[in-house]
């Protein structure tokens, strides 16, 4: 287990999980279950960390506190794993907590992905361009004077702007450079943040983030408040944390928890009728799973969508300018070499 961060990786927290409810559902003792994991270790630093928490638990220490004392796991796992030992439900809870972590690293992982190839891409096509403009027209330019015959049309036109591109070139790289300072200290402050997270993909994002520590806290024994309030911690999303706070609002002022949801516009529409049966069935935990799982599905099929959109686009934008060059320069070059032939 990897301790470069303040926690476990997603990845780490619900493979922990997992070991753990199957101890359990073994019908091993917790400390019992943590003192195998040591044991089979893979390394050292994971040994000493399972270690840390195995010796106080044989003591009588409850699982939350010595994770707790290990500083390695999130606030809301420990509070869930101390609402499953209070409520004799911990098994459940580590399996929820587990497909909690395996679907945040999936979003993690496709966001990553959604944006790193674009990125590549984008850079690719813009180095072809530059090393066309800047080194492959002058070649031409030198092949028409060569040849006793000017550049006309778009050509020409071409050829200024490769000049102009030569010979401020050092100035445009400075202010490609500052242009991406500038995103970059832009997207990292408040307002930047809140315009990303406000987007559709991220809004999608934390409605399933929502959705599910809704699941989890109402499938522990939670009342709604105590829910929303977890919800809104996990979330971090301030679009999402207004929806809440109307959400909260509405239940103090004695509307139903399901009509709070509807006003609130924490889920689209489409899910009304799903939110009015898991109420009128008292089977609430199970619809904002489901709802989880949708939102989940709708986020996944956007990233695929932006990215089968913004490849073929880029590739379509460098084709078109090779094209342009090709027509530009060689179709005329043939004419003049097939006339001297």
């Amino acid at each position: 287990m990897s301790k470069k961060s303040k926690y476990l990786s997603n990845t780490e927290l619900s493979a922990f999980c997992e070991q753990l409810s199957l101890v359990i559902t073994a019908g091993l003792p917790t400390y019992y279950g943590v003192s195998i994991l040591s044991d089979e270790a893979p390394d050292a630093e994971t040994h000493d960390l399972l270690e840390k928490i195995y010796k106080p638990m044989e003591l009588g220490q409850p699982l939350h506190v010595s994770l707790k004392e290990a500083g390695v796991f999130p606030p809301y796992m420990l509070h869930m794993i101390q609402l499953g030992e209070e409520t004799g439900r911990l098994e459940e809870v580590l399996k929820s907590l587990s497909a909690y972590y395996e679907r945040e690293e999936e979003i993690r992982s496709g966001i990553k992905s959604a944006v790193t190839y674009p990125l590549v891409l984008t850079g690719l096509m813009l180095v072809v361009i530059l090393v066309m403009t800047t080194k492959v027209l002058p070649v031409f330019s030198q092949i028409y004077t060569e040849l006793g015959s000017e550049l006309t049309g778009t050509a020409a036109l071409l050829m200024k702007i490769s000049n102009m591109i030569n010979h401020y070139m050092a100035y445009i790289i400075l202010i490609i450079i500052l242009l991406v300072v500038l995103c970059i200290i832009f997207f990292n402050t408040n307002s930047g943040k809140k315009y990303i997270l406000g987007q559709k993909i991220p809004m999608s994002i934390a409605a399933s983030r929502f959705a599910n520590c809704m699941f989890l806290a109402l499938s522990s024994g939670l009342d709604t408040d105590k829910g929303l309030d977890l919800a809104d911690e996990l979330v971090s999303n301030p679009h999402m944390s207004n929806k809440i706070s109307t959400c909260r609002d509405d239940i103090s002022h004695g509307s139903s928890f399901s009509s709070a949801l509807l006003r609130s516009g924490i889920f689209s529409k489409m899910y009304s009728s799903w939110i009015a049966i898991g109420n009128k069935t008292g089977s609430m935990d199970e619809i904002m799973n489901h709802i989880c799982k949708a939102y989940e599905e709708e986020t996944d099929n956007r990233l695929t969508h932006f990215i089968s959109v913004l490849e073929p686009a880029l590739i379509i934008i460098l084709c078109l300018f090779i094209g342009l060059i090709l027509v530009s320069f060689l179709l005329p070059l043939l004419g003049i070499i097939s006339s001297i032939g």
